[in-house]
């Protein structure tokens, strides 16, 4: 065998390992969606005028009996390749009106976001789900808000915004998330009727004069549309001054609160001066 034959053969090799590694990930994912081994933990996300916790993120984490806690980037893409991300994404919505109907009923005026992937966006059945979900647990429309992540693009466009049609006409918010990266764009903002854009850290943790330069422009062109602006991935002081002074409405990150237990998050509204 020449040394080009063994290439072959070691990629190929390689490539079945993955492919039955990965197989066999996915089989120990549908078994935790199966078993209930997802948690939901809550983020915290601040009005930069107030200081106060208006919003906060729901993320989702899977509690793996060998690799421990893992972060939705270890899993997710490959419950976007399957079916599993519509399980998963019932789980976070069940999850999610159950907290801020705890919220309010606790006195707790505070709004949920909801990451949605456009996977999801594909089907009816994410639209009936979440409205079934707010139905049932009392939720009022205007308490949710759904971050569209765009780790994939948006394939069928059309029958996408009319499901988020759908919703906002009965006051759900939307949100571009994670602008900066991915497939998020000004004219995607607009496209989606967007209410808030995220600001991705990888451009809230830039010192680059362009990249503030950026950032200053995207501020103005949502605020002249109304829309609010939430910087992400804020770990520092010095961050934090930045995006304050650029005229960021929110912000969240490590600096101000990490993704926390409900009832750790129970605990720091009780915290909170009235």
């Amino acid at each position: 065998m020449d040394n080009d034959d063994a290439t072959t053969t070691t990629r190929t090799d390689t490539a079945a390992r993955v492919t039955e590694a990965d197989s066999r990930f996915a089989n120990e994912l549908r078994e935790a969606v199966q078993r209930g081994d997802l948690i939901a933990a809550f983020q915290p996300q601040f009005d930069l005028e107030t200081n106060r916790i208006v919003s906060v993120e729901v993320l989702c984490r899977w509690l793996h009996p060998e690799l421990g806690l893992l972060m939705p980037y270890a899993f997710i893409p490959l419950a976007e390749s399957s079916d599993l991300i519509h399980a998963i994404g019932r789980f976070m919505t069940h999850e999610a009106c159950t907290a801020v109907a705890a919220w309010r009923a606790a006195g707790q005026r505070v709004t949920v976001s909801i990451n949605v992937s456009p996977v999801q966006l594909g089907s009816d059945e994410f639209v009936e789900n979440l409205l079934a979900e707010m139905a049932a647990s009392g939720v009022i429309p205007s308490d949710i808000v759904l971050e569209i992540t765009e780790t994939t693009p948006i394939l069928d466009l059309e029958p996408a915004q009319a499901r988020l049609r759908t919703l906002q006409n009965a006051g759900v918010a939307i949100s571009v998330d994670d602008y900066g990266i991915g497939h998020s764009s000004l004219f995607r903002l607009e496209l989606l009727r967007a209410d808030e854009l995220k600001i991705d850290q990888s451009l809230v943790k830039s010192e680059s004069t362009e990249v503030r330069a950026h950032m200053a422009g995207v501020i103005e062109f949502a605020h002249a549309r109304g829309i609010r602006v939430v910087a992400e991935g804020v770990e520092t002081a010095k961050q934090l001054d930045a995006v304050t002074a650029l005229g960021c409405d929110r912000a969240q990150g490590f600096l101000l609160a990490r993704p926390m237990s409900q009832r750790e998050l129970a605990q720091r509204f009780d915290q909170m001066v009235v």
